[in-house]
């Protein structure tokens, strides 16, 4: 694994200095001319790795986000407050010729839990019990061929997060174990984050009214004290009547960002059917799930400095309606020789839904 995550980051880090020369797609037309077209959408990510019949780790995640309808320029993006447009325009790189300009707005929430939920006592040799609560804004501009993006993440880690009673009623109407070690979570602590991220496309095949495929490269950096990260991937697409744009991978809150960097496909009338493959490597510096509070003493466990994921979608997508099931699997991100009751290796599902106005 580590092979692979060296190779990406090599890869990305040639993208990020300018290394990498693509052509303009000619089956799509420019922002300009479909930028009034793209809708606003609601979307609702439902992430859990009870479809895998395990319930450690990374537990659940909830996000409710709102993107901003499509616009040919900061100017022009009518349904956000002044100021965000204003903001939209001073982030570097985030105007440029032929973009699709779009913002967002997201409040998410995340849990982790050891494996023994029946314990109340401190689990040394596991994850710490953590719940997170998070407010998410996002600017990104876009068009076929290229992403780029900055969210800020601002919220809060510890009892005030409320995850310990949401996870206990949860568990109770489903008639699961009721966790009973809350008591020993992360403390009360404000959370702030930044990301940037940008996505060029390498490589077109296809008829995009009928069977294409496209592959994507991605470089995302994170700096706070709920991650701090460098990653690379490589993204692949491949189906009927694909829209254009770019895929969105759900990810931890913190992790990457939210956004909705998608074209209207070549027969907006008829649905879109597709399956992704996303390919990653993380140099994870700060972590505050495993690496505990910032600002005063907690429990923490040791993890790898390198992390390898892979990820796969199925995708369909009509008009006003979009559905995405997706999994995400982990190399081991925990230092398994201390760390000897945590989960090997991750494995979560995710299920969201999109509406567009």
């Amino acid at each position: 694994m580590e092979k692979f995550e060296i190779f990406l980051f090599i890869v990305v880090a040639l993208f990020l200095a300018g290394g990498l020369v693509y052509g303009q797609s000619p089956s799509f037309p420019n922002a300009q001319q479909v930028a009034d077209k793209e809708q606003a959408t609601w979307r609702f990510e439902f992430d859990n790795d009870i479809f895998f019949k395990s319930d450690n780790n990374f537990s659940s995640g909830l996000s409710l986000q709102w993107h901003s309808a499509g616009a040919s320029s900061w100017e022009a993006l009518a349904d956000v407050p002044k100021f965000v447009r204003h903001l939209g325009k001073r982030i570097p790189t985030l105007t440029g010729k032929g973009l699709v300009y779009r913002a967002g707005l997201a409040i998410g929430h995340v849990i982790q839990t050891p494996d023994d939920l029946s314990r109340r006592d401190l689990i040394k040799e596991d994850v710490p019990y953590a719940g997170v609560l998070t407010l998410q804004a996002t600017w990104y501009a876009y068009n076929n061929d290229e992403f780029r993006g900055f969210e800020i993440t601002a919220g809060i880690v510890g009892p005030l997060s409320l995850a310990g009673p949401a996870q206990k009623v949860v568990h109770k109407l489903l008639h699961c174990s009721v966790p009973q070690g809350w008591d020993n979570q992360l403390a009360n602590e404000p959370l702030i984050n930044l990301n940037y991220m940008r996505k060029v496309k390498i490589w077109h095949e296809g008829r995009p009214a009928d069977i294409s495929f496209d592959t994507a490269i991605n470089g995302n950096v994170g700096l706070g004290n709920l991650f701090t990260q460098a990653s690379a991937a490589l993204e692949l697409r491949l189906g009927h009547n694909m829209p254009g744009g770019f895929i969105y991978v759900p990810d931890p809150i913190g992790y990457s960002m939210h956004y909705q960097a998608t074209l209207k496909p070549a027969r907006p009338g008829v649905g879109s059917f597709y399956g992704s493959l996303v390919l990653r490597g993380t140099a994870l510096a700060h972590t505050i799930f495993l690496d505990g509070n910032s600002f005063r003493d907690s429990h923490r466990i040791d993890r790898k400095p390198l992390v390898g994921q892979i990820g796969a979608g199925l995708h369909y997508e009509i008009r006003h309606w979009g559905v995405h099931f997706y999994t995400l699997a982990s190399s081991t991100v925990v230092d398994i020789r201390k760390a000897t009751a945590a989960e090997k290796k991750e494995l979560v599902g995710s299920i969201t839904i999109e509406r567009r106005f």
